[in-house]
């Protein structure tokens, strides 16, 4: 607010005084001219001071210093006739100081600063003319009033900045509590999806009596499952190498891969963790499904796009025929891939292998 009131007062008295320039070297007397021609270069120079340090608080008393001079001497720069009326042209630079200030000061103080600009006013009146005109007086006091009204507009303005301030933090707030929880319903997201592609796979694998416990794979699976859920897959901001990240996947998967890629794939780590996630899971059905022991694995970029590709020459499936509860190609791949604004797209036929591809934008 501090700012704005500088900004409000050297905008306004410099429209005041700019008015006021003209009317008082119009009303001065040949005579007289000059001398009010100087005042008023002066009286804008010094604004230009004021203008330029006015955030120093020692330049609030001497640009009221200088009002008060400016007031004392209206014997020589204001004619007789003008002393008493609202033609008063050091009467309107006063008034307009006297409301600026209100601006830039605390109530106490602007009530003396005003109180000494009026003083000095009706003082110069007193010593430009030994009858002051009647008008003096009332015009002098009503300054008052200018600086009251002032001030309680700077207090509604003050007052509504804070309402507004305190709105803008709430939405804030509300708008890192809405990013926070949506964090959080992604990483608990991840978190199931993992889960379900390692250790409620595995369990199941061994409490639906598909293996009897005696399989070589099995106890290597377990360790994989926990290596992974003991690495948590990175959900943070930065890039990621994408085909390092499938390098990991390819030496932990259950069937052999062969892996077709660029040396290198940069992207953002949320969605290279994702893709190397859902790589994971379709290799995992690979093995358990497809009836062969190895896969191809092709990553490239073309259209804009980057595609990751899992072949196998397996037995094949239906896509259309897979059950709802089955939620390894619905939400293990095809979720995770549409949460990083990519997609997923299955393509199989019984006796014809299957392939999955996941797609991402080149952003």
């Amino acid at each position: 607010m501090g700012r704005l009131g500088r900004r409000y007062a050297v905008l306004v008295r410099t429209a005041v005084l700019v008015c006021a320039s003209g009317a008082a070297l119009f009303q001065a007397t040949p005579d007289r001219r000059s001398l009010v021609g100087v005042v008023v270069v002066g009286l804008g120079t010094w604004s230009v001071v004021y203008a330029r340090f006015g955030s120093r608080g020692w330049l609030l008393l001497a640009d009221t210093s200088v009002i008060m001079l400016l007031c004392l001497t209206q014997r020589w720069t204001v004619p007789p006739d003008a002393l008493g009326d609202s033609t008063n042209w050091v009467l309107a630079v006063a008034a307009i100081t006297a409301v600026a200030h209100q601006w830039l000061t605390s109530a106490a103080q602007g009530a003396l600063l005003t109180t000494a600009i009026v003083a000095a006013h009706l003082t110069g009146n007193v010593l430009a003319s030994s009858d002051p005109p009647a008008g003096s007086v009332p015009l002098g006091l009503w300054t008052f009033a200018e600086a009251g009204l002032s001030r309680a507009l700077y207090l509604l303005v003050r007052a509504g900045a804070r309402q507004a301030d305190l709105a803008v933090a709430r939405n804030e707030q509300a708008r890192r509590d809405a990013a926070v929880a949506a964090a959080r319903r992604v990483d608990e997201r991840e978190h199931l999806a993992v889960l379900h592609d390692t250790a409620a796979s595995t369990l199941l694998a061994v409490g639906a009596g598909m293996v009897d416990g005696t399989e070589p794979w099995l106890a290597d699976q377990a360790a994989r499952d926990l290596e992974i859920l003991a690495a948590r897959p990175d959900l943070g901001g930065g890039d990621a190498d994408l085909v390092r990240l499938l390098h990991q996947v390819v030496r932990q998967a259950p069937v052999a891969v062969e892996l077709c890629s660029p040396p290198v794939v940069p992207m953002t780590s949320f969605r290279a963790t994702a893709i190397s996630a859902a790589v994971r899971e379709a290799l995992t059905n690979v093995a358990r499904h497809a009836g062969v022991e190895s896969a191809e694995l092709t990553v490239r970029r073309t259209g804009g796009w980057t595609v990751v590709e899992v072949a196998d020459r397996g037995r094949g499936f239906a896509p259309e025929q897979v059950p709802e509860h089955r939620r390894g190609l619905s939400h293990s791949i095809g979720q995770r891939m549409a949460r990083v604004g990519g997609r997923a797209v299955v393509t199989s036929r019984p006796a014809g292998g299957a392939r999955v591809s996941l797609e991402v934008p080149d952003d």
